[in-house]
């Protein structure tokens, strides 16, 4: 009960073995293109992946850089603001501290003025 005769120039199959090995050889192949197709596809979508993947992160990039900026652009915003307001709050100070001076000093002079008159009427009066 051979399935196939192998004569001189010539290979016998029984009835319907052809085609079941034509349908068997059919399905190798199939089978064989679908893996080609497979790995085809994995590395056009892998490719497409890393290049969409660079694109995000060069995007990511560019935007914190931006951030970072502007930060930076606050951060020293604020320094300079703190620095006027350090130099307004020693000007007035400075002012305060030489308004109260001066009335300090006029005072004196006018109490040792005051003083000086005294003196020179008690010793013109003695």
């Amino acid at each position: 009960m051979y399935i196939y005769q192998i004569g001189k120039t010539k290979v016998f199959l029984r009835a319907g073995q052809m085609a079941e090995l034509a349908a068997r050889r059919a399905e190798i192949l199939a089978n064989a293109a679908r893996l080609i197709q497979r790995r085809i596809k994995t590395h056009l979508m892998r490719k497409e992946f890393i290049k969409l993947r660079k694109a995000s992160v060069q995007s990511q990039k560019f935007w914190r850089a931006r951030l970072a900026k502007k930060i930076f652009e606050y951060m020293r915003r604020d320094v300079a603001s703190i620095r006027i307001q350090k130099h307004v709050r020693a000007h007035s100070a400075r002012k305060a501290y030489l308004q109260v001076y001066e009335s300090a000093t006029a005072i004196q002079t006018g109490l040792r003025a005051m003083a000086a008159r005294n003196e020179h009427r008690f010793r013109r009066e003695t």
